[in-house]
């Protein structure tokens, strides 16, 4: 046998192992779908799909997150945040007794208490305020 006898079985050899691995792979349900993906795009089915040539958005952050985000919807903790800053501004601008202040304030840190369990970062925790640092402390929450 000389060499291009060779060369042809090794190549029809070749080709019939292709053949058979294609038919093997053929035979399972994932080698089924990826052909039909494959041929779908060959014929141009992926062509003319909507954002082609754009970049993908990905979205940042946990799916919980992006998920209240397009419901337009704030985490729990973010929405305490706003009612204590809402409840201090009411503390500071009606300027109430002293009796009327230590309650509202034992009610505004009982909300602080609760925010700072809710919180996902220990960092965003804030200090509990009295009739002292109330201006001080709304500062920060705004």
């Amino acid at each position: 046998m000389d060499w291009n006898d060779r060369k042809k079985k090794a190549a029809q050899e070749n080709r019939q192992h292709m053949t058979e691995e294609k038919h093997e792979h053929l035979s399972t349900r994932e080698g089924m779908i990826e052909s039909a993906v494959d041929e779908f795009a060959k014929n141009g089915g992926f062509d003319d799909l909507p954002g082609k040539g754009k970049p993908i958005k990905i979205e940042e952050g946990d799916m919980l997150t992006t998920i209240l985000k397009n419901a337009n919807v704030q985490p729990p903790w973010i929405e305490l945040r706003k009612e204590i800053a809402a409840d201090m501004k009411r503390v500071i601008e009606q300027g109430p007794t002293a009796a009327e202040a230590d309650a509202k304030l034992e009610e505004i840190n009982q909300k602080i208490r609760k925010y700072n369990r809710l919180v996902p970062n220990s960092l965003l925790q804030k200090g509990l305020v009295s009739s002292a640092n109330l201006q001080k402390a709304y500062d920060k929450w705004v």
